[in-house]
């Protein structure tokens, strides 16, 4: 079973957290058995597992239970390296949880975001890979910490208002009135503990408020490096990464039933379903995914109507269509379209 593997930047940045509150990095690396260049290379990754010895040898060090969440007060978007460029580029913060959801794997790739705009709420999810050997199953609790307090912590600067989140969710049991307390401050909003799943839940309104540093063409130029990064991490990846791979390139009109899938990557039905099950997903919530990011993509083309979008991703009507596209985004395939043109 593959190993998880976490962006080298993201463990430097803990390294150098560490050094400044009096603990050298070469003690660190040498406890947790980790070999990392400094400054690390472009693009380098460390195994999960050592990850996870150095989350454990950072609480011991720093004696301090809440070591993640205190980490992400002080630490820069350049730690996420080539995504954290990506969001600092996003015209809005609607954008910039798209491209979170969609390059959160660069930073950790046994890590998920999906983002749901339903009623007057954005919910983003953070979900665990499960066909991987994983050290977020066994201990998520500071590497979620880290994502959600990072994500409050820049919507509380990337904008000309200080947005804050409606509620955050973590699965794990509430940790004491002072430890709660100390949540709640870091994260600048209520906090669930014990929750069924990890959430970061915001208004939806917040979604079109514009970014203080977008800039388009940067913004183009880091996807391309962070869509190269995306496809060397799939070439290893899980079977859900592989099916993506195939349903984006023979998404043309038809959708393939889950058997064509299948025997393009030589495998049964049944143990498809059942792959794509211990990644925590479906081929249908697969097939949605892919639908969405291409739809986002052709509408970039002003030579492609909407109808022809449609049409490309397999929907047997425009109005089913529309209705998806509005699930996806909030609004219409022109209304997108026409705001898009005007932020360019």
């Amino acid at each position: 079973m593959r190993e998880t593997s976490v962006a080298a930047s993201v463990v430097a940045d803990m390294l150098q957290y560490l050094e400044l509150r009096g603990v050298q990095p070469a003690n660190a690396t040498r406890a947790c058995g980790i070999t990392l260049a400094f400054p690390a290379e472009a693009d380098d990754r460390v195994p999960g597992s050592q990850v996870e010895r150095l989350w454990r040898f950072a609480i011991d060090e720093m004696r301090d239970p809440l070591v993640g969440l205190h980490m992400t007060e002080a630490y820069s978007p350049g730690t996420l390296d080539i995504v954290g460029y990506v969001l600092l580029s996003c015209r809005t913060i609607g954008e910039v949880l798209d491209r979170l959801s969609r390059y959160a794997r660069v930073l950790n790739d046994g890590m998920r975001i999906d983002v749901e705009r339903s009623g007057t709420s954005a919910v983003c999810r953070c979900t665990f890979v499960e066909s991987m050997d994983n050290y977020l199953l066994r201990a998520p609790e500071q590497a979620i910490s880290t994502v959600w307090a990072g994500l409050a912590r820049e919507l509380g600067r990337m904008t000309s208002k200080r947005l804050t989140a409606t509620e955050i969710w973590f699965q794990h049991p509430t940790p004491g009135a002072p430890l709660a307390q100390e949540y709640e401050r870091v994260l600048n909003a209520p906090v669930k503990f014990g929750a069924g799943d990890y959430r970061f839940i915001l208004p939806l309104a917040h979604l079109d408020e514009r970014v203080l540093s977008a800039n388009p063409l940067l913004l183009r130029t880091f996807e391309q490096h962070a869509d190269a990064v995306l496809r060397n991490l799939e070439q290893q990846g899980t079977k859900s990464q592989k099916v993506a791979r195939v349903l984006a390139e023979r998404l043309k009109g038809a959708v393939p039933p889950l058997s064509e899938i299948a025997r393009e990557l030589a495998m049964s039905d049944r143990n498809l379903q059942r792959a794509l099950k211990n990644d925590g997903t479906s081929f249908q919530q697969l097939l949605d995914q892919v639908r969405r990011d291409l739809a986002v993509r052709h509408l970039a083309n002003p030579a492609t109507s909407a109808g022809e979008v449609g049409f490309l991703l397999g929907f047997s009507e425009p109005s089913a269509f529309h209705r998806a596209f509005r699930r996806w985004t909030g609004m219409p395939p022109s209304a997108y379209r026409a705001k898009a043109v005007l932020e360019q």
